[in-house]
């Protein structure tokens, strides 16, 4: 007890050093608050460093791959990767279809998260699907990072309990004070790597697959060889496509069907009666040289 007194007389003496001095002297309190127990906890944590170093760690893999198919229907092949999903407990993330006319879904993207230890089974059964574009894995080792934070959250959480221990031994108010704000600090940064290290527990424990359909049809990605019948089959559409135009002009046209013959009949009545009367006109000048 008389050390941890002295050593706070030490900080308050250094008041005018700001809180780097409190941080260095609560440290510093840390360190000398182990006293006589501190030996045979680092006789422990000697034996306890040497484990780890004849052990060894399990890999951790972060797996992620990609699965582009075809397919005539796209709503039949997502409900099978749906299915295949769940048959590896697995749960879809993200979905996006895109709808075209009366044919169904023309695009379908799936994201899904799949148990790390099924992702080879799980990326073989999507590539049976349907008719596979593309398939792309990536594998990153994560086994030193993962083992590095668990150490320092280790080392954080034994940090914090002394600052804990410290501060229920602390009378004065300075020294309450400084101890309460080094506490805070460290408690800061143990929440700071429990997020990073829960973060990597998901991304190892499940792998990211994701899967996109595309329908086949003609003028598609899978007429890599046009023949004849392709050919057939797009003149077809194509006049199907000009038949359907013919027919909306039509009928745009056909309500102004009265009122165009309204607007024609007229003229065309006057310039039936202009010839009749031409001729009339032109035959009296005929006749005054005839009786001279």
């Amino acid at each position: 007890m008389i050390s941890i007194v002295s050593v706070f007389a030490i900080g308050a003496c250094g008041g005018g050093s700001g809180e780097s001095a409190d941080s260095g002297s609560v440290e510093s309190l840390a360190d000398s608050s182990g006293g006589k127990a501190a030996a045979p906890e680092m006789a422990t944590q000697d034996g306890d460093a040497a484990a780890p170093e004849q052990a060894v760690a399990k890999a951790s893999i972060i797996s992620t791959g990609s699965v582009s198919l075809r397919a005539k229907d796209v709503a039949k092949t997502r409900s099978q990767v749906q299915h295949i999903t769940d048959r590896y407990s697995g749960q879809v993330t993200e979905q996006e279809t895109s709808d075209s006319d009366d044919d169904g879904p023309s695009h379908a993207r799936m994201v899904l998260r799949i148990p790390s230890k099924s992702f080879d089974d799980a990326m073989a059964d999507l590539e049976e699907t349907a008719t596979l574009v593309d398939s792309n894995t990536t594998t990153t080792d994560v086994t030193t990072e993962v083992v590095d934070t668990e150490v320092r959250v280790k080392n954080a959480r034994t940090s914090i309990e002394r600052i804990r221990t410290l501060l229920s031994r602390a009378e004065a108010i300075g020294d309450v004070i400084a101890i309460e704000s080094e506490l805070a600090r460290r408690e800061a940064d143990l929440n700071s790597l429990l997020a990073q290290q829960a973060a990597l527990a998901d991304q190892t424990s499940l792998s990211t697959i994701t899967v996109s359909i595309d329908r086949a049809g003609p003028g598609g990605p899978s007429d890599d060889d046009p023949g004849f019948l392709a050919g057939l089959s797009a003149g077809w559409d194509a006049l199907g496509n000009s038949a359907r135009v013919l027919a909306v002009a039509v009928g745009a046209i056909l309500p102004w069907t009265p009122v165009i013959l309204l607007l024609i009949a007229p003229i065309w009545l006057l310039r039936r009666r202009k010839p009749a009367a031409g001729p009339m006109a032109g035959a009296a000048p005929a006749t005054g040289p005839a009786e001279e």
